[in-house]
Parts: structure tokens; sequence; C-alpha cells
């Protein structure tokens, strides 16, 4: 692929040991690690020395960009938090020298906006053709830790979510609901959109990947209503992006809610922490705030919502997606009908903080764990002799 227009950069490189694939991850990442030591890989602020060298080459494209940079830059470690980049997984056979390590960032499923592209597909195939691996891959859960060693020759560590361990248990409150909703709504306007989801061969429209988002929050619209209870719905994106509210207002009316933008990378955080119910169809943030302890019920009714008979066999959007954990628990339900809804808050606000502790720590370091503090990606850190902050080193 042809490289497109970038910023440039003329920095030249300098002995630093660790170097980061894309910039997303940056300030968790230098949260641990000096960043005088952290050098980056920015495809959108592309090295005027490295492009030089690469062009030279005869290579044009992405993936060899990142080559000559790490060529260039030498550094001793590579981490991304694009787990799910199949093309990082490449780089360990061409730097047998170097340690690979990913961060995963999200709960993964196998669906994609193109034909077979979804990220356990796109690693099957890869795997098929070349091995893929790397030294080290920080997964959410034990779950993941499986779904990743198929294809990835690879050692896991289980540290939960890195940014949802870092702000641990220092969230301020905020201001008090009975019920929030963690929108997962599109970087696009929905309605109308020709935007298509593949799961394998099989393709759904924007509009019905998103119908089950609609469907939660009207059902909660009436159902707080009813029962007294206040509700918002927290947005995924910013007020730059005012066809999301208007997405949820359409999905509640005649009745109002009260839809609360995103205002900083910690604030939907801080409303699901003060909140007493998180609902989620599928959201990493839901188990994220599963593995704390907190009350969430998973309306993970996606596939049926979308009302698609090719798609009722397909069960990635499902509650612990791989696993078969049943189409309905004591605080999920993959139907998405209202009494399956209505049996789901009911059942989880009914009951015991005793109730609820036992019937959540089956999944917790299965699915998610929860290291405040992040305990063993900084035990990681030491043992592979990446330097890392003072402060961190006096804490582990």
């Amino acid at each position: 692929m042809p490289m497109p227009k970038f910023k440039f950069s003329f920095a030249l490189p300098r002995d630093q040991k660790v170097a980061i694939a894309d910039s997303s991850g940056i300030g968790t990442l230098a949260e641990y690690i000096p960043k005088h030591e952290i050098s980056i890989i920015d495809l959108e602020r592309i090295n005027v020395f490295v492009l030089l060298r690469m062009l030279v080459s005869g290579k044009k494209s992405l993936f060899d960009y990142t080559v000559t940079y790490i060529k260039t830059f030498r550094p001793s470690f590579v981490f991304t938090f694009l787990d799910n980049n199949v093309e990082f997984y490449k780089l360990a056979a061409i730097f047998p020298e170097i340690k690979f390590i990913a961060i995963q960032n999200g709960h993964r499923a196998n669906y994609a906006n193109q034909l077979g592209s979804g990220f356990f597909d796109q690693l099957r195939n890869e795997s098929a053709k070349q091995k893929l691996s790397a030294h080290a891959i920080c997964v959410l859960g034990t779950m993941s830790a499986d779904q990743y060693t198929q294809y990835i020759q690879t050692k896991p560590v289980v540290t939960g979510s890195l940014k949802n361990n870092l702000i641990g248990n220092q969230i301020k409150r905020t201001e008090h609901f009975d019920i929030v909703y963690v929108s997962q709504h599109a970087p696009f306007m929905i309605p109308n959109s020709k935007v298509k989801f593949y799961f394998g061969n099989k393709s759904i429209s924007a509009e019905n990947f998103y119908a089950i988002e609609q469907k939660i929050v009207r059902f909660l619209a009436a159902h707080s209503q009813q029962t007294n209870q206040s509700f918002a719905v927290l947005g995924k994106r910013t007020d730059s992006s005012p066809f999301e509210c208007e997405f949820f207002t359409s999905a509640a009316s005649p009745r109002k809610i009260q839809f609360i933008p995103r205002t900083s990378e910690t604030s939907t955080y801080e409303f699901c922490n003060s909140a007493s119910l998180v609902v989620t169809a599928d959201s990493t943030i839901g188990y994220e705030f599963l593995a704390r302890g907190n009350r969430v019920a998973f309306l993970s009714g996606r596939i049926d919502a979308s009302n698609d008979a090719l798609l009722q066999d397909v069960c990635d959007t499902d509650f612990g997606f791989p696993l078969d954990l049943g189409s309905s628990g004591p605080f999920w339900t993959n139907k998405a009908n209202d009494s399956e809804f209505e049996r789901i808050i009911g059942s989880v606000q009914s009951m015991s903080d005793a109730q609820w502790a036992s019937a959540i720590s089956p999944y917790n370091e299965l699915l998610m764990a929860y290291q405040p503090g992040n305990t063993a990606f900084i035990q990681m850190l030491r043992s592979e002799g990446i330097p890392t902050k003072n402060e961190v080193t006096q804490r582990a």
C-alpha cells in the first residue's frame, strides 16, 4: 500500500531502549517507563531519516516503514497497544534479538467492516502462512490468553486492563445515577449509513448492528420512569459528535433521557463508578467494572436484535465470547427482548452484596483481571530489565 501524506519528524536516533508502535498508549506506558527512554513509531509523523533509508532500499509500505524504523533506532523492546494489528506479530521473526510486547486494550470479537477481516480470521489466515510471535502479550484474562496463543507463539501475562488498573480506586466521585448505560456508538451517523459489519462471510448493516443499543435505551428509559429510578446514557463520543445524542434521544422518544457526552479519558469511569448499576451490551468497560466488583448487567443480544436469520449461528457478541456460557445467566442475556431485560435488571438489583460477589466470582480472572496499580505489569517490566521510573520501582 503506498504511503499517504504525513507530517514529518527530524529526530535523530538516540540510545532509547524502548519503542512503541503507534502513539496510542504512550500516556499509559509513560506512567511506568521514563518518557525519554521511549521513541514512537508514529505513522502520522514520519521520521525523515527513516523514510529516506526506506525509499533507498525500494520499500514503500507502512510495514516496511516500521521495519526500517526499528533498524534505524535499534530499540531493545517494542511495545504496542494495538494488539489487534496482526502485522505486529510478524516483526519478531525479522528481529529475533528484540523483545516485542503487545498489550490488549479491548475485549476482542471476530467481526470487522470488511469481508474476512475479523481479528481472529486474520490470525488464522496469517498464522497458516507464517509464524506469528511476540515475546509477551499482556492480556485481560485467562480466556484471552487462550485466544491469542492458538495463533501466536507468545508468553501471555494476565494483567487485566492497564488503563482500568492505572485509574484503580482513585476515581473521582461524580453525579450519582441509579442506572447508567454505556454507549458503544460508532464514530459516524448510523441511520442510513452504508457501513456493513462482517461476521466471516455474513454481513449486516450498521443500523442492524447497533439496533441493540436503541432497544436497550428504549427499555431503560421506560423502566426507570416506571420504577422512579434516575437514568443516564454515557456517550462514547464528545459533544463534538451530536449525532450520538440524537441517536439515543430518538430511541427513547417520547420519553426523555439524560445524555452525558464523554468529557475526558476518565469521565465514563467516574460515572460508572458512581452509579448503582452499569448496563452494557458488550463493551470493554462493562467487563472492567465487572472485574472491579461493581454491579453490571450485560444485555448482549446484539445478534438477536439484528433480526437477521443468517446470523443466528453467530455468537461473537455473546457474553463471554468465545466461551459458551449459555444464552443467559444471573447478570447476562444474549436475547434482545424486554422481558429478558426486565429479568436481568431485576436479578442484579435484588441481590445482596454477598450474593453478587458469589455470582461474579467464577468470571473475574477468566474474563478480566483487576490489579490496581498494575502489579503484574510492573513485575514483568522489572523481570525483563526494562527501565522503569523510580517511583514505580519503589512501589513494586
